[in-house]
């Protein structure tokens, strides 16, 4: 396994988008997807946000997506959005994953939390949160369904 985060470039925003968190969802093109949105989305909606894209790469594969940055109205930095294809999943891609993503906002932009939200039903993520050490805060994030927040303290 070779890791790397690399900025989304013309030459792999195709390959990004393509990637989808199920393999039903290769069948449509779509702002959400059941567990996420569609990285397409999250590409977009960084451009007005100033947020931080990357895609995660094993090698010259790309296999994720990530969105981070900081949320001006809560005044804290978050991990917007990761995502691995379905056809990476359950290889051991979701905790180096993660843990790649949090050095990069560790070194980005010194904080010491580092939040997120999930969808409540998608336990494989909450169980790579976890793992990484992030703990529910309580909270709910109402977004297209109500999310508990996650916080991470490093």
């Amino acid at each position: 396994m070779n890791l790397q985060l690399k900025p989304v470039t013309e030459k792999n925003f195709f390959d990004i988008i393509n990637l989808k968190s199920e393999e039903e969802q290769e069948k449509k093109f779509q702002i959400f997807e059941r567990m996420v949105g569609s990285n397409a989305f999250f590409i977009a909606l960084a451009s007005v946000n100033g947020w931080t894209c990357k895609a995660i790469y094993d090698g010259d594969m790309v296999i994720g997506f990530a969105t981070h940055g900081l949320d001006k109205e809560q005044n804290r930095y978050e991990l917007v959005s990761l995502m691995l294809g379905h056809q990476f999943q359950g290889k051991g891609y979701g905790t180096p994953s993660i843990n790649l993503v949090i050095k990069e906002m560790k070194e980005m932009y010194v904080c010491d939390e580092i939040y997120l939200s999930v969808i409540k039903e998608n336990e494989p993520a909450i169980r790579v949160y976890e793992k990484a050490g992030f703990e529910p805060t309580g909270e709910i994030f109402q977004a297209f369904h109500p999310e508990p927040v996650y916080r991470l303290k490093v």
